[in-house]
């Protein structure tokens, strides 16, 4: 075989695993959007859920059934959202998320939205005072660790490249 032969041979076999590889990334990110989350984050998130529950019984001496939702109806830039709705507080962390940043939605978004549903309940509010001192403040009791306004692109890029010694 010439070197023109093994060539082409060699650029279609490069093309074919390039496709193989377009093909399968795109399944991997459609059964992510039409399938729910795994088990392990489902059962995750509720442990997180209910360690946060747990923290508010026990620093604020009140009981709570604020329901948590996942949900894949939101724009992509939302991260979660606290609604009150009706007399009913309701809390949403975005599907999308979780797949580029799953610790950062369970550790931090989840304490996050808890906080501003709490100051809601607290202060029997009909919407949000926002990211106020009362808000940070019980965000940390939560044991949230970055209680700002806005996402720490940052911190996610850092928990993503964490470097082994």
């Amino acid at each position: 075989m010439n070197f023109t032969k093994r060539l082409e041979l060699f650029f279609v076999i490069v093309i074919l695993i390039a496709l193989s590889y377009m093909l399968y990334s795109w399944y991997e990110g459609n059964s992510f959007k039409t399938k729910p989350l795994s088990a392990t984050v489902q059962k995750e998130i509720i442990d997180r859920q209910n360690e946060v529950l747990s923290l508010i019984r026990k620093k604020y001496k009140t009981q709570t059934d604020i329901p948590l939702v996942v949900s894949d109806e939101f724009s992509s830039q939302l991260y979660g959202l606290t609604s009150y709705k009706d007399g009913k507080i309701t809390i949403y962390l975005n599907k999308k998320r979780f797949r580029e940043s799953k610790n950062y939605m369970i550790e931090e978004v989840i304490p996050h939205e808890y906080a501003h549903a709490l100051v809601i309940a607290l202060r029997e509010r009909s919407s949000q005072d926002g990211h106020t001192q009362l808000w940070q403040d019980i965000c940390l009791e939560l044991d949230g660790k970055i209680c700002t306004r806005y996402v720490d692109n940052e911190e996610i890029i850092a928990q993503k490249m964490k470097f082994k010694q």
